[in-house]
């Protein structure tokens, strides 16, 4: 039974749940605040204390407060005992923290406990919100749709403020587009937005301007995913658009549609393998190129370079041609504060990569066809133009292919974050073949990893020596197999339980959170934490089933 607190203590649990969304992707500190907020109504929503102010007028004043303190105790009280026993007889929530306690048995058998209890503080919402959201009443639809607003609102208002750094080019890497919080997060909220604002289109009754609005945003997500240069995001989309359409063909009982929504989808399908494909395919295929047809002398009279082995490929252009190396570094050196003195120099390489990438020749005339906008991308490291003036998928998928370039000829991955991974998953595999069954425990996690990339002379700097980056296996190194099996059955028996959960939104959820584990630990983190621990809780306990169903 819950506990009543009336419209007015509806309004403030409201409150509290608003915030949560809004702070998703914009504040560290505002989510905590908020989470604390909630913890409070939780043990204080219910108290009457109109009556409570009103009892004992006969005594004296010390009395009255201390008696008023005591029986505003005794309420709360009643309120936690009740709340828990709804929160316990609840099959669902109790599985959800059981996520929680699985760390905190990881306790038993850990060494670093300074590490484990910092582990612990930060995956708090695991507990929390099933524990607060499952004992408090569930909203109206209304309700649970202005929480679902607010959230699309501060995710908009934060592509709002990337876009303005975007179009001002003020960044260094696309990742600082996202000024609050890790750009992966709220790449994550965009996907999860999109796919909200595509249900809403269809199944709310509307006005056209909010219809227009709707598509409006979901476009304008699209191309900040792009932009923003988010390939598990892009991946995701996909995915989640295939599976959405074969459920749909299953389901149609029209032939038409069916065959028409197949052909779409193996068109979609083959676009996606052929883009990739032809961007891959130009990189590595640079036009011929006949040294002997080529200028043999700049302007100035010196002799050019020509290096088709050593550069390599960058953009489908060979790095290595038109090379002046004096000629060049005389003419940046009088227009950049970075001094360049031989080929040896920090620099040199990122000068030669960002002329090709303005189709410039590495020698006086090319220098001082740069802008100083670009003189400025060099001096801040930048190796390529298009990193900044066209960032986007194509951009990154050439970065990985510079990447890779680098990476197979020397085992290099410093400074990719994709061939960074497949470090960390060597690393993660290493560790967990030493510790199969029950992992390493909460704490020692950081000091497995470290101890691995020491004993196997690891290339990686210390910088970029990460953990897995990858949550499956980030569980599976903490609590082995056991606890592997244990926290897959935690994340998907709420969706499988109850048939009241298997609507839209809340597998479009469990999918997003799902695929981005693969290459994300996100759980590991405050805004990853909040964002799974929140949505997981709020889509299962604060609809009210009475109300219009989300299916």
């Amino acid at each position: 039974m819950k506990v009543e607190y009336g419209k007015t203590g509806t309004y403030f649990y409201l409150a509290g749940l608003i915030l949560i969304g809004i702070f998703l992707p914009t504040s560290k500190f505002g989510l905590s605040v908020s989470q604390f907020y909630l913890i409070a109504l939780w043990f204080l929503l219910g108290l009457d204390m109109r009556a409570i102010n009103k009892m004992f007028p006969e005594k004296p004043f010390i009395n009255r407060i201390i008696s008023r303190i005591a029986v505003s105790f005794k309420g709360i009280w009643h309120n936690i005992k009740t709340r828990f026993n709804d929160f316990i007889h609840n099959k669902i929530a109790v599985v959800m923290v059981s996520m929680y306690l699985l760390h905190f048995i990881g306790l038993i058998y850990t060494s670093d406990f300074q590490y484990a209890f910092k582990d612990l503080r930060i995956k708090l919402p695991i507990l929390v919100f099933p524990l607060i959201l499952s004992s408090m009443k569930p909203l109206n639809k209304k309700q649970f749709d202005a929480v679902i607003w607010f959230f699309i609102g501060s995710v908009f208002f934060v592509t709002v403020l990337g876009a303005i750094k975007f179009f001002r080019r003020d960044f260094v890497d696309v990742r600082e587009l996202s000024v609050f919080v890790s750009h992966i997060r709220v790449s994550l909220c965009m996907v999860f937005s999109i796919f909200i604002l595509g249900y809403y289109l269809i199944k709310r009754n509307y006005s056209v301007i909010v219809k227009i609005a709707i598509v409006f945003l979901i476009t304008w997500f699209l191309w900040q995913i792009t932009i923003w240069e988010s390939f598990i995001s892009v991946l995701i989309i996909a995915a989640l658009c295939v599976v959405l359409a074969l459920y749909f063909i299953f389901k149609s009982k029209n032939i038409a549609v069916k065959i028409s929504t197949f052909i779409v989808v193996t068109i979609l399908a083959s676009l996606m393998i052929f883009i990739p494909y032809r961007i891959i395919s130009d990189y590595n295929n640079p036009d011929e190129v006949i040294v002997e047809q080529l200028d043999t002398h700049t302007k100035l009279g010196n002799e050019y370079v020509f290096d088709t082995i050593t550069f390599g490929i960058e953009d489908g252009r060979y790095i290595g041609l038109y090379i002046s190396k004096a000629e060049m570094l005389d003419a940046w050196n009088k227009r950049s504060e970075l001094k360049i003195r031989s080929e040896y120099d920090e620099g040199y390489h990122r000068l030669v990569r960002y002329l090709t990438s303005k189709d410039l020749r590495k020698d006086a005339e090319g220098v001082n066809q740069l802008l100083e906008s670009d003189v400025t991308n060099i001096e801040n490291g930048i190796a390529n133009y298009n990193y900044i003036e066209n960032p986007g998928i194509k951009t990154r998928i050439m970065k990985v292919l510079v990447a890779y370039n680098n990476y197979s000829a020397n085992g290099d991955a410093n400074g990719s974050s994709v061939f960074q991974r497949i470090e960390f998953i060597k690393a993660s595999l290493g560790i967990i073949k030493d510790n199969v069954i029950f992992g390493v425990g909460t704490g020692d996690i950081v000091d497995a990893f470290a101890d691995y990339y020491e004993e196997t002379n690891s290339k990686l700097r210390p910088e970029y020596r990460f953990r897995s980056h990858n949550q499956y296996l980030a569980i599976t190194v903490a609590f082995g197999i056991v606890g592997l099996l244990w926290f897959l059955f935690s994340m998907f028996y709420p969706y499988f339980s109850d048939k009241k959960n298997r609507n839209y939104i809340y597998f479009v959820f469990l999918f997003i959170i799902a695929l981005s584990m693969f290459t994300e630990d996100t759980i590991e983190t405050q805004i990853g934490v909040t964002l799974f621990a929140f949505f997981n809780s709020f889509l299962v306990f604060c609809r009210d089933e009475k109300e219009e169903k989300c299916q």
